[in-house]
């Protein structure tokens, strides 16, 4: 998987996942979902990060962010994590990790990729079997991009609609709401490895030009995902070698 301190790049858009160690549901009690929820609105004011989507579950987070220099990007995950990790360790005598290191990143592509990617981490809990729709979990970016929630958002609408290419809000909530009853309706919601697992996702064009920013190419390899569209979506990602170390195993985000 794309470890973030080895491939966090300048002037992308990442989806970022960090999972609770031991995959244990260290966030399963709603205290710890708001404060995470809350000190990660604070990161995004601090450190000028702006932040697409977000899904906070039980044992992960979801995080999809835009910054110019990829310093905030690491900041904007360190203090949520950092604060989170903290209470449990002190206030509520929590011992070991909290959390698995590092985080997981995977460079996303503007438009319907970005598109793709909002939609698969609203659908979070819903794919979890836990709520029938997104709009049942207050702890995802769904409300704040379909226009429900108007106090303490997170998320920059205005920037999102630049990457998608769409002219206003109510054409972004429309989009975006249509495209996730359309997966609900029709049952779409099975794991997609590539938004976890990959280096990059987007046009083939687009994984090989974000492949050659990285010193060793020989380590990665891309091919085709069929999503269902009439376009490709191409993935990249690390072979098996280059990190067999790291005991190489899918995720379970």
């Amino acid at each position: 998987m794309p470890r973030a301190s080895r491939y966090l790049l300048s002037g992308y858009t990442y989806h970022l996942t960090h999972r609770c160690h031991d995959r244990r549901f260290l966030l399963k009690f709603k205290e710890e979902r708001e404060r995470y929820r809350e000190w990660l609105r604070i990161a995004v004011k601090r450190h000028g990060v702006s932040v697409f989507g977000y899904c906070i579950t039980g044992n992960h987070t979801h995080v999809v962010a835009y910054a110019h220099e990829r310093e905030a990007i690491a900041q904007l995950m360190h203090l949520p994590s950092g604060a989170v990790a903290h209470h449990l360790n002190r206030r509520k005598r929590h011992e070991g990790s909290v959390w698995e290191h590092p985080y997981q990143c995977t460079i996303i592509q503007d438009g319907r990729h970005l598109l793709n990617c909002l939609r698969y981490v609203d659908l979070n809990m819903v794919r979890a079997g836990v709520v029938k729709h997104p709009e049942q979990w207050r702890w995802c970016g769904y409300d704040e991009l379909v226009g429900a929630r108007q106090r303490y958002r997170l998320i920059d609408r205005a920037r999102l609609r630049q990457h998608l290419d769409v002219p206003d809000d109510e054409s972004l909530a429309r989009l975006h709401a249509e495209r996730v009853q359309e997966s609900i309706t029709r049952r779409s919601l099975a794991r997609q490895p590539m938004w976890t697992e990959g280096l990059a996702v987007g046009s083939r064009e687009y994984v090989e030009q974000a492949k050659k920013q990285y010193r060793f190419r020989a380590a990665f390899h891309e091919y085709p995902v069929d999503t269902g569209e009439q376009e490709a979506t191409w993935v990249v990602r690390e072979s098996p070698s280059a990190y067999v170390a790291d005991s190489w195993s899918k995720s379970a985000l």
